[in-house]
């Protein structure tokens, strides 16, 4: 892919030229294969393998784009799209701000975080992994569900401004494993992020369901009460409020718009707990990182948080233009979060269950069907669903009817009593649309002190 990619890329660029057509390309190719399991069987097993050009023509301040599915083979069809974009442009409104176009830098290809292994997994593997991960712990009343997702992604960026072609391609896997009672309607789930096969541990799953599911078998379910509760949350949840601080809180361009909890008087103030720091970190290979950006600037390590006092805003190159500020390369496909982990000793919930606890503590391993209530303020809300566990003062473990937390993002990451010592990566990449690989890096847990609880249901 490599070599073809450049070369495509390379002829476009002499075609755009020769026509007298500024333009910027994003080449995207990949593999996709998913296996779905419902009810104890497989339900989808399939494998695509797609391509697609983005075009996007500049004439001054104005600019038109064509993008279009296909294949190495359809020059003419490319050829036609240059042109189209370039005629797009010709007619489009020019914006009421310069728009920065340079040249790609000559750097390095991004291609070290591939693992043929990933590429090679066949589906009997993929079976034989699930089958493992619920071995001696699903019946017909705990069917397994969930799903295998693998692949790989192929990139290259090109302008006519220069004979530069960047390179990038990475390969993902992310498994979800579901076990949901068809009669009691409670469901466990646990998760796994892999960049290589050798990363696939089918045990570390089954325990974590194990576990779980020793305290549900046979449990009478409690519900909760409503208003302030101490909360550990696991690191599918953590990823997701991380991921609403990057939707809410980071982006420049969202903060002029008035979209983000965070302002631009917050830049060196405490915003957070000094427990907390989080660093756009490309370094980091479980994140599924990229070198550089679509327009071809090199990305670095990005301090946001940094004990607990905000540092900068992230600015896209769109964003930074009509703002007037200087991009930082974060015009990707998806950043590299990476939240430093704590001190406290915890890298299993069997350690979590472990901890001496002077109050109760509701335990959060999935915030199910979060949404923003208010971006300004920065509060979100989400249900618990899969695992969650009441862990009482008294060293007694229970399992809690359904959940909904809403608070505010700075609530949340500003009262952290401690953060566990193990870093985890969670797949956050999606099944459906363009695959880009995508992951968080968070501590396995953190605790969170007096989380309101304004509803609680008597039912999972």
């Amino acid at each position: 892919m490599k070599s073809e990619s450049k070369h495509l890329l390379r002829d476009l660029v002499s075609f755009a030229r020769g026509k007298g057509i500024a333009a910027q390309f994003w080449l995207h190719a990949e593999q996709s294969s998913l296996m779905r399991f419902a009810n104890g069987a497989v339900s989808l097993n399939t494998t695509e393998n797609l391509m697609t050009l983005d075009i996007t023509a500049h004439r001054g301040n104005a600019r038109g784009s064509c993008s279009l599915v296909t294949n190495m083979t359809e020059r003419d069809r490319m050829q036609s799209a240059i042109i189209d974009a370039d005629e797009l442009a010709r007619h489009a409104v020019p914006l009421n701000y310069p728009i920065t176009f340079t040249p790609m830098a000559a750097l390095p290809d991004d291609d070290r975080h591939v693992d043929k292994g990933i590429l090679r997994l066949t589906a009997q593997e993929k079976l034989d992994y699930m089958a493992r991960t619920v071995s001696g712990i699903d019946s017909p009343e705990l069917p397994l569900c969930g799903m295998f997702s693998s692949g790989a992604v192929w990139e290259a960026a090109a302008n006519t401004l220069a004979d530069t072609v960047l390179y990038h391609a990475a390969t993902d896997a992310g498994v979800t494993v579901v076990l949901a009672h068809t009669r009691d309607k409670w469901e466990l789930q646990a998760t796994q992020s892999a960049t290589s096969v050798s990363e696939l541990n089918p045990a570390t799953v089954h325990d974590e369901l194990a576990l779980l599911l020793g305290h549900y078998a046979k449990a009478k379910p409690v519900t909760v009460p409503t208003g302030a509760c101490d909360v550990v949350f696991g690191r599918e949840a953590l990823s997701e409020l991380v991921g609403f601080c990057n939707w809410l809180g980071f982006s420049g361009g969202s903060c002029k718009r008035k979209n983000t909890f965070l302002k631009e008087e917050d830049i060196g103030r405490n915003v957070f707990s000094n427990l907390v720091t989080f660093v756009d970190d490309p370094a980091e290979r479980a994140t599924y990182p990229y070198a550089f950006d679509c327009n071809g600037v090199a990305r670095k390590p990005f301090p946001l948080v940094t004990d607990g006092v905000f540092n900068a805003f992230m600015w896209d190159r769109d964003s930074a233009d009509e703002f007037g500020q200087k991009e930082t390369g974060h015009s990707v496909p998806e950043r590299s979060f990476v939240m430093k982990p704590g001190t406290v000793k915890a890298a299993s919930l069997a350690d979590v269950i472990a901890l001496p606890r002077e109050r109760d503590i509701l335990y959060l391993p999935f915030l199910h069907y979060m949404n923003c209530v208010n971006a300004t303020e920065g509060i979100v809300t989400g249900c618990s669903r899969f695992g969650a566990l009441l862990l009482k003062k008294d060293g007694s473990v229970h399992v809690p009817f359904n959940v909904r937390m809403t608070e505010k993002l700075s609530t949340l990451f500003g009262a952290v009593e401690w953060l566990s010592d193990t870093p985890v990566a969670v797949n956050t990449s999606s099944s459906y649309g363009t695959r880009t690989a995508t992951a968080v890096v968070v501590p396995a847990f953190m605790k969170v002190n007096n989380v309101a609880i304004p509803h609680v249901n008597t039912s999972f």
